[in-house]
């Protein structure tokens, strides 16, 4: 396979969660490499796939991936494709509160399609003051909460909530390694 040059990633909602949607890491890379993306990698089992591909369109890659995913896992795929610009801008926008206090659960919340992080805020309620903070990305939503009151929270009730479909989230950890991934690929 020829050296894509663009470096892209993608992560997969609602995949190896809750029991639902179980793909191994081998398959899930064999099935990108299979829609012709290149120096394909994964981390860990949640759905985050690092990949490079000639194409410039973040759309058109992420209706290929899927449709591919769909046609080859029997599930509705939906995933959020970042180019390496896009992510690490999107990085660059978080918030000196997030993933410092570690009595608080700090989670990105990655949003779908043409979704805006303005238009999801205004679904939800307010974050409660003293327990939760959030910061805008331009595609992300960073947003902490205090662990010891984490039940009172507005992100615990996301979940429930009608937009939660159109989103994934990863923690701290994983959306700082995803960057550094980049790097490697």
């Amino acid at each position: 396979m020829t050296n894509k040059s663009n470096k892209y990633l993608a992560l997969l909602r609602g995949i190896n969660v809750g029991g639902k949607n179980i793909i191994a890491k081998d398959d899930l890379r064999e099935c990108f490499e299979n829609l012709g993306l290149g120096a394909v990698r994964t981390y860990i089992q949640s759905g985050n796939v690092l990949f490079r591909s000639e194409s410039t369109s973040v759309a058109k890659l992420t209706t290929k991936i899927e449709t591919g995913l769909s046609k080859e896992f029997s599930y509705p795929a939906q995933a959020v494709v970042f180019s390496f610009r896009q992510y690490k801008s999107d990085i660059q926008a978080i918030p000196e509160h997030w993933g410092v206090d570690a009595n608080q659960k700090h989670n990105a919340l990655f949003l779908l399609g043409n979704l805006k992080p303005a238009e999801v805020m205004a679904e939800l309620p307010p974050p409660i003051a003293n327990l939760e903070n959030v910061g805008l990305g331009r595609r992300t939503i960073f947003w902490s909460a205090t662990k010891k009151n984490l039940g009172k929270t507005t992100i615990m009730k996301l979940a429930s909530l009608p937009v939660y479909k159109r989103m994934t989230v990863r923690n701290h950890n994983t959306t700082l390694k995803l960057l550094a991934l980049f790097d490697e690929l």
